[in-house]
């Protein structure tokens, strides 16, 4: 009996043994699901339109871009919920920014880049630069070299914002190489510039100037060389040429396509134009772009901004009613379809002008007067309808308290702006005046409205315009220079983001500068 049982049990394990092993050889195979599509069915014009949306939604989310980029640099202000005013920021929304850049927008654009012809590659390293350049403005070391390598990397190192400046630029040569061919190599689901190739590649060169410009300051040498190559050879690195070239990424009429400001302004109204902004505008510069980016007090008929960082209760009591004594968000930039900005040629003009003013670029103090003036021309040309449908009913009136004379168009204003006797002092060639720098400064900060981040990250590097820091400030009196890391960090990679921190010297605060603003 006993050997019977005996037997029966060895039977038993070789039948287990053969199972098993039986199972394990054709384990992978077994349990792919043959239906889920993979790498090689993945549609990159789908993804592509995806990535756009995704990212330019990110840049705009009202938290991240509107409250603590346009806030903190003094664009905008609240009037209620004053906390992100006040510098004190949400860590959600920082780690919700850092996952959409990282595993949904960033995800799409390598995708793209992994499966696309020459021209898809092109268009994903724009994107990917773009998507590093603010993670890396925003927090300094980031995951970049290791990032997006899916489960081969779900740890990612972080590198150095040095080393990532340089790779992102040596990137964005490789796009405009990957566009040699305009006309060839056709793209599908593009949003941004509906699969004009050329368009893309001004915008790489374009942003490849942003870049060298804010790294200037820490290696003259290498930023002249690169940026006088690419100008002595418009040809092979052609520049966005008008305001119809610009980044701009067209919203529909509706959600969830709709502009990330209309969709917030359904149910809120607790943001106001920033009083500095208010003030270099109408007193300074006398401008009448003003008219598209605020709308005139409600209580008032007239231009007044409310200071940044006031407690709420003092918000709302400011002037009597800041609610009603202060100026909203012009229309234009909360219609469903306001454009999503991501770069524009009136920018790309003020940094060819400092670069000129610096000598990185040929032409001098000269030729900065000249890519000056049409940086104001371009960013007229951007709101020129807007304005325009302004001017037109209200001529030999006023709006909002200025005065409009009866045939007043936006030529004539611009006119104004470019032929002032100020201008023409701070750009004499005899005169050396540093004051020509805060003129370009300043200009590219208005250029930049509601590009609330870019706008910041140029302040912290510039200085301009000079800002006072919030009334009610919670960060010892102090403008942020950066974003801490997101705490989510901390949980999943805490060994790497330790080493990204002792990148940047150990202290990852709100005044941690990065490595261009050391």
């Amino acid at each position: 009996m006993k050997n019977i049982i005996k037997l029966f049990t060895f039977a038993a394990l070789i039948l287990s043994l053969v199972t098993i092993f039986s199972c394990t050889k054709d384990f992978e195979k077994i349990n792919t699901d043959n239906d889920l599509p993979g790498i090689k069915q993945a549609a990159p014009n789908m993804l592509l339109t995806g990535a756009i949306e995704s990212m330019t939604n990110r840049v705009h989310e009202i938290f991240l871009g509107h409250e603590m980029g346009s806030c903190w640099v003094q664009q905008m202000a609240k009037i209620q919920y004053t906390d992100e005013d006040r510098y004190i920021f949400r860590p959600s929304v920082v780690n919700i920014s850092w996952r959409s850049f990282y595993a949904a927008s960033g995800e799409d654009v390598v995708t793209i880049y992994n499966i696309g012809n020459k021209n898809y590659k092109g268009v994903a390293l724009v994107l990917k630069c773009y998507i590093g350049s603010v993670l890396t403005d925003l927090f300094g070391p980031v995951p970049y070299t290791n990032a997006w390598q899916g489960a081969g990397s779900l740890l990612p190192s972080y590198d150095t914002q040095e080393s990532i400046y340089r790779l992102m630029i040596a990137q964005l040569d490789s796009a405009n190489t990957y566009f040699l061919d305009v006309a060839g190599l056709p793209i599908a689901g593009d949003i941004l510039y509906n699969n004009n190739i050329l368009k893309w590649k001004q915008f790489a060169n374009s942003l490849r100037l942003r870049l060298l410009l804010r790294m200037s300051a820490k290696d003259v040498g290498f930023v002249t060389t690169e940026m006088t190559k690419m100008i002595n050879d418009p040809a092979t690195y052609p520049l966005f040429g008008s305001s119809a070239d610009n980044a701009s990424l067209a919203y529909l009429g509706s959600a969830p396509n709709n502009n990330p400001i209309n969709e917030n302004r359904k149910t809120r109204d607790d943001h106001r134009v920033s009083k500095n902004l208010i003030d270099l505008l109408k007193d300074k510069y006398n401008d009448y772009r003003i008219m598209v980016f605020a709308n005139p007090a409600t209580a008032t008929d007239e231009f007044v901004g409310l200071p940044n960082g006031l407690l709420s209760a003092d918000a709302i009591a400011y002037l009597g009613n800041g609610a009603t004594k202060t100026c909203k968000m012009g229309d234009y930039f909360v219609q469903a379809t306001a454009p999503g900005q991501l770069m524009n040629y009136a920018e790309l003009q003020f940094i060819l002008a400092e670069a000129a003013v610096k000598t990185y670029i040929p032409g001098g103090i000269a030729q900065a007067k000249v890519y000056y003036d049409a940086g104001i021309a371009g960013s007229f040309d951007q709101y020129s309808t807007a304005l325009q449908d302004i001017f037109t009913p209200n001529w030999g009136g006023t709006f909002g308290s200025l005065p409009i004379d009866s045939g007043y168009t936006v030529a004539m204003e611009v006119d104004k702006h470019i032929n002032t006797a100020t201008d023409a002092e701070y750009f004499d060639p005899a005169i050396t005046d540093p004051k020509a720098l805060q003129l370009i400064a300043e200009q590219r900060y208005i250029a930049n409205f509601d590009l609330g981040l870019e706008a910041w990250f140029e302040w912290r590097r510039t200085g301009f315009p000079v800002l006072i820091p919030a009334a009610a400030g919670a960060n010892e009196g102090k403008i942020p220079i950066r974003v801490p890391y997101p705490t989510d960090e901390t949980a999943t990679n805490p060994t790497q983001l330790a080493a990204g921190v002792a990148l940047l010297g150990g202290a990852d605060g709100l005044n941690t500068p990065v490595w261009w603003n050391k």
